[in-house]
């Protein structure tokens, strides 16, 4: 008989879990949140990735660490409180400094409720620089070149003008052991603009791209486009420069 230690680790290429919508991840319109929804899909990303062997873990003790570079969702229907969802995920690509995984989260009979891309680079933690992904040993063995998310992304043109929305201060309880807003909390602050401008936050499609981190303290001023609808950035004003980039679409 085997003692654990002589019990093969299996790998697992594609990760499973099972949730079921809670409380505090619903909106006063009894769905799940954007931001709820997204900080499932990091969690199975962040949980895939310690499994693998390149997560926090492991990284952190060469002062690495994974960041999101973007992240893309469209979704077909969002989950009611008390419903029982499916999320798988897995690597698809690995490019020189970016590595992509996709999402595919399905309700209790099996139809796909909502799809999602995200794009992660490797950062030195102290100069917070990308590094390239060769560092890693054995990155791209687990790749798969299966496609959840399909739908187009247009290519954003940032030069557009904006208009002050709201804005607001990164405190305490948003940072992340990178020592920077949490990528999540961005969701946040995206769906809180959204339901300013439609009263409602029906999203079918986002499209949001990080451009500098946010740190403790920052003040981040949340602004829209006139010229192009459902174009949305947060301007960080202590460090006079673009924060992120998203574009959503709304259900009609």
């Amino acid at each position: 008989m085997l003692t654990k230690k002589e019990v093969k680790h299996e790998i697992k290429t594609i990760w499973q879990e099972n949730h079921v919508v809670s409380w505090e991840d619903v909106t006063m319109d009894n769905q799940l949140s954007v931001t709820g929804l997204t900080r499932m899909l990091l969690q199975a990303a962040v949980s895939h990735s310690e499994h693998l062997g390149f997560g926090f873990s492991t990284t952190s003790k060469d002062l690495l660490s994974w960041v999101l570079f973007k992240f893309h969702l469209e979704i077909k229907r969002m989950p009611a409180w008390k419903e029982k969802i499916h999320l798988t995920t897995w690597p698809r690509k690995t490019k020189a400094i970016t590595a992509i995984r996709e999402f595919e989260v399905t309700d209790a009979q099996g139809n796909i409720i909502c799809t999602a891309s995200s794009e992660w680079s490797i950062i030195h933690l102290k100069t917070r620089r990308p590094q390239r992904l060769d560092s890693i040993k054995g990155l791209g063995e687990h790749v798969s070149g299966r496609e959840a998310f399909t739908h187009p992304v247009e290519r954003i043109n940032p030069k557009v003008e904006f208009k002050d929305l709201f804005q607001l201060k990164v405190h305490y309880t948003d940072m992340d052991m990178n020592g920077h807003a949490n990528a999540g909390k961005y969701f946040d602050w995206l769906s809180d603009a959204v339901y300013e401008i439609y009263q409602s936050n029906n999203i079918v499609f986002v499209q949001f791209s990080y451009h500098h981190e946010c740190y403790l303290g920052d003040i981040i001023c949340i602004q829209i486009s006139d010229e192009n609808q459902g174009l949305i950035r947060g301007f960080n004003l202590t460090q006079q420069h673009v924060s992120f980039l998203a574009k959503v679409e709304m259900r009609a």
